[in-house]
């Protein structure tokens, strides 16, 4: 499951990166990690961009971008 999954105001436990070394690092700088917890606050009306929460800090990401960050939705996992 992706972030682009997730319905608004969802959260989740990041458990992959699928992206290449310069796209990795620049959403590592933002604080997406492997077991970091992440929630979808909102997303564009065409939906090419998303707003997330992560660690009280909100980044937009693009489409293509939350599509590379696999997480785990589950009971008890979001405690934002």
């Amino acid at each position: 499951m992706t972030i682009n999954s997730l319905k608004d105001g969802d959260c989740g436990v990041i458990v992959r990166v699928n992206a290449d070394d310069k796209m990795r690092e620049r959403l590592f700088s933002f604080g997406i990690v492997k077991s970091g917890q992440i929630k979808r606050i909102k997303s564009s009306l065409g939906g090419s961009t998303i707003l997330v929460e992560i660690d009280r800090n909100c980044v937009a990401l693009r489409a293509e971008e939350a599509e590379s960050i696999l997480i785990e939705q589950g009971e008890n996992v979001c405690k934002m």
